[in-house]
């Protein structure tokens, strides 16, 4: 009897020895899979990235939760360790020859002055509340006016009022970046405190106008799959046009949303979420499918994630129990990188990407900046990613972090990369007339070459 159970003993060891071994085996084939796609990734990011390809987002979650609870907090009070005058990290590196097309440039947010009749014969773009979208001034050509007249382009914000009783010099004031259209700035950035009790971290503000601006969406390599024609690549003969770009947003299957690219329903849309949707013309609108948008012909791009954190100007994140809204990883109170992208009345576009945010205080930042409607976009270290280019004379682009904290290289978006972003070109003119993609109360045109298993989703 005692030399059978040995003999079992040892059979059950064998057993055991052969399913960790197996286990092992496993573990290390489809990490090194991960591994080789990492992309320059931290390995804490490598080992979630792991996780999650392998059934273990929850476990994942809670071990997000513990690191953002207990190791890498906030520290309450204190001052930015970092400027928001952002002149000297504008122009670093750049010689006075490389920023030539500024000088004599047109004034900005130069008015102007329109008589009754010419008003009345100009036709605004801005459909609200369903529609928001680019509001030009009309061409001066077009009204009979002085042709030297500035380009059309929209006004920057007001100031966004820091929550501080003593704010930095230049907190909150929108400071032209990048390289100028035309002589005109495009983008506009501003830093400014997300609360008065985490007083030592900006949250990093992007401007961008969608009249100087067209917007192209890039689905990476791997996410969030379908159609990839360009490799998770800017094609290069379009470097010398990009102004900014910025990470798109959560891993599909996390979106609770669909996702449709240029003919393809990847992945069907959900009435209800928030959309990011870009149209054949570059334009872009943030909205709720099935109330502000649609499926017309003109649809090139429709990103979906998660529900509209700022609604008709007001922030959607509540006190109630719905931890999971705004991240599935992490809860809405801890203070992580977040990232989002809104659009205010006029159609313009604001991104906010920086560490040390809640929910609560991202929509705060996105409402400070006169935001009607906003999309939450990826999360975590690494993921949450913006840039801004200035060029050089000959074309090459000179990289800017939105915050000097980003991790990873400046040009992220611009080379073959596993995930989606949005790129943010210069125009070469600008819009004058309503765009075809301006949503209307008639039902959903499908384009023909949706798959027809979309109608169920489209409203």
């Amino acid at each position: 009897m005692i030399v059978a159970r040995k003999g079992r003993g040892r059979s059950a060891l064998v057993v055991v020895s052969v399913l960790l071994a197996g286990v092992v085996g496993w573990a290390a084939v489809t990490f090194g899979g991960t591994w080789s796609r990492s992309d320059g990734e931290p390995m804490s990011v490598i080992v979630a990235t792991w996780m999650r390809d392998n059934g273990m987002s929850p476990i994942v979650a809670q071990l997000e939760d513990i690191y953002y609870s207990y190791v890498d907090t906030a520290e309450v009070g204190g001052a930015p360790t970092i400027s928001a005058d952002l002149a000297a990290e504008d122009t670093a590196g750049l010689s006075d020859a490389d920023l030539q097309d500024e000088v004599d440039a047109a004034p900005v947010n130069a008015p102007i002055e329109l008589t009754e009749a010419q008003r009345a014969a100009s036709v605004p773009l801005l459909l609200e509340p369903r529609d928001i979208r680019p509001t030009p001034t009309p061409t001066a050509t077009a009204l009979g006016l002085p042709t030297d007249l500035s380009r059309p382009h929209l006004t920057p914000p007001p100031p966004i009022v820091s929550p501080v009783d003593d704010p930095e010099p230049k907190e909150g004031e929108w400071q032209p970046v990048a390289t100028r259209v035309d002589g005109i700035p495009a983008i506009y950035v501003t830093r400014v405190r997300a609360d008065n009790v985490h007083t030592s971290y900006y949250a990093s503000v992007m401007w961008i106008d969608t009249l100087l601006t067209r917007t192209m969406f890039i689905p990476g390599y791997e996410e969030p799959s379908g159609p990839n024609p360009y490799d998770g690549a800017l094609p290069k003969d379009l470097w010398p046009d990009v102004l900014a770009n910025v990470n798109g947003a959560f891993r599909l299957d996390d979106t609770r949303g669909g996702y449709y690219y240029d003919g393809t329903m990847v992945k069907p849309l959900v009435k209800g979420r928030a959309s990011a949707v870009v149209y054949q013309d570059g334009t872009m609108t943030i909205g709720r499918w099935g109330r502000d948008l649609e499926m017309t012909p003109d649809v090139a791009v429709v990103r979906q994630n998660l529900d509209l954190i700022v609604d008709r100007g007001v922030s959607q994140v509540s006190d109630g129990a719905d931890n999971v809204v705004w991240g599935a990883t992490t809860d809405k109170e801890n203070l992580a990188w977040r990232a989002a992208l809104g659009q205010r009345k006029d159609g313009s576009l604001v991104y906010v990407g920086s560490p040390y945010l809640s929910a609560e205080m991202l929509a705060d930042v996105l409402v400070g900046a006169g935001v009607r409607r906003a999309m939450v976009l990826d999360m975590n270290d690494w993921w949450t990613a913006g840039f801004y280019f200035r060029h050089k004379k000959n074309g090459d682009p000179v990289c800017r972090k939105l915050d000097p904290a980003i991790s990873g290289d400046c040009n992220r978006f611009l080379v073959p990369y596993k995930r989606d972003s949005f790129q943010f070109l210069q125009r070469a003119e600008s819009l004058t007339t309503p765009s075809s993609a301006a949503t209307t109360d008639a039902p959903a045109i499908l384009p023909s070459s949706v798959p027809q298993t979309a109608s169920s989703t489209a409203p």
